[in-house]
This record gives C-alpha cells, sequence and structure tokens, in this order.
C-alpha cells in the first residue's frame, strides 16, 4: 500500500494542479493556486503567539478551506452550504490570528477564486459573509482561550470598502471573460452544426443535431433551459425534448401556457409561467421561440415551439444563436426535402409519373442477378405516334403518352414495372412470369393502346408494337433489352400493332437488319441532311448557338426523323459514318456563315458508339482545322443517360476536352446520372429535357425542376439550355426560372443551313434582337 499509495496520490495532485488550455479555465486555475499558495503564506502569521486553541483552529480551518476550494475548482460549480464552509473557516482562520486583520490575506484570494463561478447575487453574498467573518472574529477574538482581552477593529474594518470595491472590479472581469468564453462556447456550437448537417439528407438526423446543438447553448449559457414542446391528444403541451437543468422530469404542460391563435414566426414572453416555474425554481423570464416546421416533416423535430427560460432573463446572445440554430435546421430541412425530390425525380418519368430508364435499369440489373427463366421484358413502341405529335402539337402528344401511361398500368399485375424509356418507347419488366402469361399480357397492352382516344377534341388513334424477350440465367439487362428491341422492329415490319416474341431468327431475317443494309446504303450516297434549330438568349434575344439536326432523305419514305432509324443505326454501327457526314457538314456551314459575319456556337449530337470510337477525336481534330473554327465554337451534345455506361465513353469525352471542344448534356433530368454527370465531366452546356419545359407553367413539380436545375448550373458557372419551348407562357416561365437560352417551334422549326442563314441575317443587331424576342 506504501509503494503505491503514495505515487497515486502523487498524479491525483498533478492531474488537478495540471494548467489547463481554455482561457477561462486558465484563470480559474490561476485563482485556485494562488488561493492555495495564499493559505500557504498566511498560515506563518497565523501561528505567531499561537496557543493551543489557536492551533486547532487554524488546522481545521486550512483543511477546511483546502477541501472546499478544491471542490469548487474540480466540480466547477458552488453551493450555499460550501460557501458557508468558506465563511466560517475564515471565521475560525482569524479568531486564531495574533489579530484578525491578517486572515484578510486568505480573504482577498478566496475572494478573487470565488468571482469565477455562480451568480452575481451569490457572489456578492459570498463576499458579504467574508467580511462579516471578519467582524465577527473581531469582536469575538477575546473569547478565544490564550486570547487576552481585545483586539483593534480598526485594521479589519478599514479594509472592508477595500474588499468591497475589489470585489465589483473582480466580478466585472470575470463576467466580460465568461461572456467571451460562452460567446465562443455557442460560436462552436453553430460551426459544428453547420458542418455536421453537411450532406445530411435523413430528416432525423438533422433534428438529432440540431438539439444538440441547443444542449450545447444551454451548456454554455449559465441558467438556460429550453424545452420543445407539441399539441398532444389530451389538449396539453408535450414535452418533446429538454436541455438545460430542470429541477423535476416534465411531461407534460397546460396547453393554455402558450398565447392562444397562431403565434407565427414572432417570439413571445409567456405571461403564465407557473408550471415552468415549478420544474425549474424560477418564474422571472420564458420566451416562447417557434421551431422550423415544413410539410412532411411533423416527426422530424417533433415541436411546434420551443421555450426558453432563464434565472436572470434569457441573454439576447443566447436568443440569437438560438434562432441561427434554427435557420441552420431549417435550411437542411429544405435541402433535405429537396434532395428526396430529385431522388424521386431521378428515378420517376415527369410527364407520365411512371418509372424512368434509371429505374428500369436499376431493377433489370437486379433481377438478372436472379434470372430464373420466369422474367420477361416488354418492348413497346407507339405506332404512328409522330403523326399525332406532329399534327395536333407537342401538347396533344403529351397527353397522349400521359393516357398510355393510364391504360398500360391498367393491364400488369401488382409487382410489374412499367417505365417510359424516352419519346414513345415503354418498357415493362413483368417478374415471375410463364410465356403464356407474359404474351397474354402483351396482347392485352396492344388492345388497350390501339384503342381510340380523344385529345383536343378530335377522336384519336395510334398503335403498339411490342417486343417480348426472356431474360435467360447469365444474361445481361442490356442484352436482353436488345433483345426485345429487336423483336419490337420485327413486330413493326409485320405490319405493327402487334406483339413479336424474340428468337435467334430475328438477327437474320428482321426488318432491324434489312433497315440496316438501306442505311450503309444510305451512307455511301450520302442521303442524310442536315437540319439546324437556333437556341437564343432569353436576356436579350440574341442567338447563342445552332444545333445540327440529321434526317435522312429515304428516297421512298420521304424525310425520316432520327427516331426512325438511330435505334438500328446505333445498334449496328452504322451511326460512326452517319455522325461522322453530320459533323463534317455542320462544321463547313459553321465556316460559311463566319465568313458571312455570323459566328455562332454549333451544337452536334454523338452517340455512345461515337464517343467510344477510338477515331472519333481525330475526326473532330481534323474538323476544326479544316474549317478554321475555334474548338470552344463546337459543342458536343451527349445524352445523360448513357454516357457513364462505358469506361471507353468516358475516355472519349476526355479526349473532347483535351482538344477544347464544349461538352452539352441533352434531355438533362430523364436519365439516371444527371447530378453525377455534373460532377465527374467536364461539362459547359446543360440542355433542360422538354418534358419539364412542356409542364413549367402549369405543374408545381416542373416549375420546382426547372428552378433547382437553374439554380444548380449558376453555380456550378454552367450555361442552361431549356428545349421544346412551343408557346409564350413557356417562355415566361423558362425566363423567370434562370434559364439561359431557349430552343423550340416558338423561335424557330429545324431549317436548311440556307434558311437558316437568312433568319439570322434578320436578327443582326442588339436592337433587332431585343425586337424580335419581345414578341415571345
Amino acid at each position: 500500500m506504501s509503494r503505491t499509495g503514495a505515487p497515486s496520490l502523487w498524479r491525483r495532485a498533478r492531474r488537478l494542479l495540471a494548467r489547463p488550455a481554455q482561457p477561462v479555465e486558465q484563470t480559474r486555475w490561476l485563482f485556485f493556486v494562488i488561493a492555495l499558495v495564499s493559505l500557504l503564506l498566511t498560515t506563518p502569521g497565523a501561528l505567531v503567539r499561537a496557543g493551543a486553541a489557536d492551533l486547532v483552529l487554524i488546522a481545521v480551518s486550512c483543511l477546511a478551506l483546502v477541501v472546499s476550494w478544491t471542490h469548487r475548482y474540480r466540480s466547477q460549480t458552488t453551493s450555499l452550504a460550501w460557501d458557508a464552509v468558506d465563511v466560517m473557516a475564515t471565521t475560525a482562520f482569524a479568531l486564531a490570528c495574533p489579530i484578525p486583520a491578517v486572515a484578510y490575506g486568505i480573504a482577498f484570494p478566496a475572494m478573487w477564486f470565488r468571482v469565477m463561478y455562480g451568480r452575481t447575487w451569490r457572489v456578492g453574498l459570498y463576499v458579504v459573509g467574508l467580511g462579516g467573518a471578519l467582524v465577527a472574529a473581531t469582536l469575538a477574538w477575546g473569547l478565544v482561550p490564550g486570547h487576552a482581552g481585545s483586539t483593534e477593529a480598526g485594521p479589519v474594518v478599514g479594509a472592508l470598502p477595500v474588499l468591497g470595491l475589489t470585489f465589483i472590479g473582480a466580478r466585472h472581469l470575470a463576467l466580460r471573460m465568461l461572456a467571451r468564453e460562452q460567446a465562443r462556447g455557442r460560436d462552436s456550437a453553430l460551426l459544428a452544426l453547420s458542418t455536421g448537417l453537411l450532406g445530411l439528407t435523413d430528416p432525423m438526423a438533422i433534428r438529432d443535431q440540431g438539439w444538440r446543438a441547443v444542449e450545447e447553448i444551454c451548456r454554455m449559457t449559465p441558467g438556460l433551459r429550453a424545452a420543445a414542446v407539441a399539441d398532444d391528444e389530451q389538449g396539453s403541451l408535450r414535452i418533446v425534448e429538454r436541455a438545460g437543468e430542470f429541477d423535476r422530469d416534465l411531461i407534460a404542460l397546460p396547453r393554455d401556457l402558450l398565447p392562444a391563435g397562431e403565434a407565427g414566426d414572432e417570439i413571445q414572453e409567456l405571461a403564465h409561467a407557473g408550471a415552468l416555474a415549478e420544474a425549474t425554481g424560477f418564474i422571472r423570464q420564458w420566451l416562447r421561440m417557434p421551431l422550423p416546421a415544413f410539410p412532411g416533416h411533423a416527426t422530424v423535430f417533433p415541436g411546434h415551439s420551443m421555450l426558453l427560460g432563464a434565472p436572470d432573463g434569457v441573454p439576447a446572445e443566447a436568443i440569437t444563436a438560438i434562432q441561427s440554430l434554427n435557420n441552420l435546421v431549417a435550411l437542411a430541412l429544405h435541402s433535405s426535402q429537396a434532395h428526396r425530390d430529385l431522388e424521386a425525380q431521378a428515378l420517376t418519368d415527369a410527364l407520365t409519373g411512371l418509372a424512368n430508364r434509371a429505374a428500369f435499369t436499376a431493377a433489370l440489373d437486379e433481377a438478372a442477378r436472379e434470372a430464373i427463366g420466369r422474367t420477361w421484358v416488354l418492348f413497346l413502341d407507339l405506332d404512328d405516334f409522330k403523326v399525332v405529335n406532329d399534327g395536333l402539337g407537342h401538347v396533344a402528344g403529351d397527353e397522349l403518352l400521359g393516357h398510355v401511361a393510364a391504360r398500360m398500368l391498367g393491364a400488369l399485375r401488382d409487382g410489374d414495372l412499367c417505365a417510359r424509356l424516352g419519346g414513345d418507347e415503354f418498357g415493362v419488366l413483368l417478374r415471375d412470369a410463364g410465356q403464356t402469361e407474359a404474351r397474354r399480357i402483351s396482347q392485352r397492352l396492344v388492345e388497350l393502346l390501339s384503342a381510340p382516344i380523344t385529345l383536343d377534341g378530335r377522336l384519336t388513334r395510334v398503335g403498339a408494337s411490342i417486343g417480348l424477350a426472356c431474360l435467360q440465367p447469365g444474361a445481361t439487362g442490356t442484352e436482353v433489352v436488345q433483345q426485345a428491341d429487336i423483336a419490337m422492329y420485327a413486330a413493326k415490319a409485320a405490319g405493327k400493332n402487334r406483339v413479336q416474341t424474340f428468337s435467334p431468327t430475328l438477327l437474320d431475317v428482321d426488318a432491324a437488319a434489312a433497315l440496316a443494309v438501306e442505311l450503309r446504303a444510305a451512307v455511301e450516297k450520302e442521303q442524310f441532311v442536315v437540319l439546324y434549330q437556333p437556341m437564343v438568349s432569353t436576356r436579350d434575344g440574341r442567338c447563342t448557338a445552332v444545333e445540327a439536326l440529321v434526317r435522312w432523305a429515304h428516297p421512298t419514305r420521304g424525310l425520316l426523323a432520327p427516331a426512325d432509324f438511330l435505334d438500328v443505326a446505333e445498334h449496328t454501327g452504322v451511326v460512326i459514318p452517319i455522325g461522322e457526314q453530320v459533323l463534317r457538314r455542320a462544321c463547313a456551314d459553321a465556316a460559311a456563315w463566319r465568313d458571312r459575319g455570323e459566328t455562332v456556337a454549333l451544337h452536334v449530337n454523338a452517340s455512345p458508339s461515337q464517343l467510344a470510337h477510338p477515331r472519333f477525336g481525330a475526326v473532330v481534330r481534323e474538323c476544326l482545322e479544316t474549317h478554321l473554327l475555334a474548338p470552344g465554337q463546337l459543342i458536343i451534345e451527349i445524352t445523360e443517360s448513357t454516357v457513364l455506361d462505358s469506361p471507353a465513353v468516358q475516355a472519349g469525352v476526355e479526349v473532347l476536352a483535351g482538344l477544347g471542344v464544349g461538352l452539352a448534356v441533352d434531355d438533362f433530368g430523364t436519365g439516371y446520372s444527371a447530378l453525377t454527370t455534373l460532377r465527374t465531366l467536364p461539362v459547359d452546356v446543360v440542355k433542360i429535357d422538354k418534358s419539364f419545359v412542356a409542364g413549367a407553367a402549369t405543374e408545381v413539380a416542373d416549375q420546382a425542376v426547372l428552378e433547382a436545375i437553374a439554380q444548380m448550373a449558376a453555380r456550378l458557372g454552367l450555361q442552361t439550355v431549356a428545349e421544346g419551348v412551343e408557346d409564350a407562357e413557356q417562355q415566361r416561365f423558362v425566363e423567370q426560372a434562370g434559364i439561359d437560352a431557349v430552343q423550340g417551334y416558338l423561335v424557330l422549326h429545324p431549317v436548311p443551313a440556307g434558311e437558316l442563314r437568312t433568319w439570322l441575317a434578320g436578327r443582326t443587331g442588339p436592337q433587332a434582337a431585343r425586337d424580335r424576342f419581345a414578341r415571345f
């Protein structure tokens, strides 16, 4: 025991006397050490002519003071009981001194040490107690055995005013230091909260972070209590969170504690706080502060009000800190909701409400990992949709797609997944279905979709061609979709409005193969033409860029849109020479416009196959050099849903970036990689899919998406273009949302290079641009 006891005691003493790092704690440590040293230095003076009674008094008082001061320093608190111990010990010490005034040697250090703890009136009471102890010791000095007569009161009474003045100055300095420390603590709590909220999207986690910051602010503000309350079913106020020191547990409070009616966002002082006074021991001031509340967040921060109280009144600094905290939590909850909205948007087709390509791909990949031969993929393409879309307009076309989606859902079983893959293409994932059932469902879809639909007061009819493929064990989702796609083309070639099940024989004789042969011949005969559609600034109507759009001048079928042949071209690789012809033609036209004084950015679409082709970068460089085009004048458009599918595609994008060529994300918002695309690729322009623009003036969700994309792009330094703007109402909303430019029929239909040159010439000059833009 003797071997280990002494070192252990020594280590405890070293830990007790170790100097803290924080300024306030350093000051408390310094005053504690000074008090101990002063007691040590004053004691020899008290022992002069000390008798037996004096020695007992000195020993007991010194021990009591050391214990009391050590307890105060270690616990960082004080109480009336320990203050009384100090006063009695000081009285005993003064009684044992040759003259009581010697005890001022411990009274002043004790007062300095005490001013660093507790409330001001308690410290003042402590100082009065010390002065009273010295006066009482002076009056009773002669009663101590061994003391003859009385002692002079002058030295004691004369120093009392100095003790009082020293207390005032010391307490003022202590309060200033404590206030700075508390302010730093509150600021640290807010900083920790703002840092902790970064990246948080779970509302409950945000709530927990917020309340931890409330607890820290209460800890750094002496006497501050906080309680979050909410109405319960019994008509009371339920306590859902507490912070600070409460004398007893609180479960509920009377409802009439809060003012009647809507409180709004103002801070209110509570007039009736008796129940809170019983729980806290004070009633001087209680405030009500509203908590952030949002639709859908009723259980996130479960309390519509926060009650704040403090014995000396709630400090203004604490109110400001809590308000800042609430603002941080409100902002985090807003961001959390926006994140969830974007997540939902990333998996939902905004036009039809069906799953989008991202959700379909994810579900298909999961099904591929568990494939047991009873999973089927339906690839559905509407027949003659282009006729309706061009004849009645895009608004009617979008309405038609909505009807199609509703009818498809009515034909499917629970657990089946229906998705819009883009344009008028839909995918269906049938789980746990035999071939007979899969074909029955497919046939039912054909029947439902071929029924007449009334659009804009006119009876309209479309059909549906469906390709059906089974997801076999070991096959990938991409493979089965390609098989269903081939089967769908075979259904169209067989007369449309029918179901075709995939079989390997389709690879040799299907319509897609025949179309591929025609496409190769079209490349050799240069049957592809390039049309152009301008993009104009929403600020001044100036034409900022044009997009090159490919068309196939088919010798018998007329001018074909990309939807009629690009899928087959992509699957068969013919898209690479087609894309090269379009790029060369577009660069030549752009050079001709430049020579005539019209320089605009040129947007050219590139498919994943082109981007992945090793020669694509060399072709782009050759076109730029041949036609003397600045690299930044050429913008390559990619679709967000496919750009991240292949490392080779990403490598192609990096080659373009190395050349200085711009990059635009087309149909932004419809794919699965929207945010990832902006984060990982050197994007310059974001082209917002027309499905969002179509409902921008009437659909709240589309409005929110447009505004969110515009704000996000602006922060990233990207240009935004809204596609498919067809009327003035859409134009006005797009401009209000902060979109930089628009493209669509409202500005100009796709036209040949000559007509575009004439159109550009008619818009020269700032005033002309403004005048033409004003009509929108």
